[in-house]
């Protein structure tokens, strides 16, 4: 699996998403190979998380490696991404805030 694929897995939790984890924890975060997440996907993550095919966890996670990432561009979601990422700050993560977070992108 190269760079570019591992991201799009990761990004929206794909069949390899454990296998891009791993792909890129091993590849330098640089601009190449940019990936760019449309809301179109973040919509699709939060209502699988919503239905409870993705754990809140897997969430949080997903969402800080998508904030820190330079290659990943998130900044169609951002204010998004920076709310799931940093949920202490922002309330507890629940269903009905991944609801609220849904209808405001």
């Amino acid at each position: 699996m190269d760079k570019l694929h591992a991201l799009s897995q990761f990004a929206c939790f794909g069949e390899l998403w454990d296998e891009a984890i791993t792909v890129i924890a091993a590849c330098p975060d640089s601009q190449e190979g940019e990936y760019i997440l449309t809301k179109t996907v973040f919509r699709q993550v939060l209502e699988r998380a919503i239905n409870g095919e993705i754990d809140f966890d897997d969430l949080v996670l997903w969402a800080s490696v998508l904030e820190s990432r330079k290659d990943i561009d998130e900044s169609a979601v951002e204010g998004a991404v920076y709310a799931l990422s940093n949920h202490e700050q922002m309330g507890e993560l629940t269903k009905m805030t991944l609801v609220r977070l849904l209808a405001l992108v």
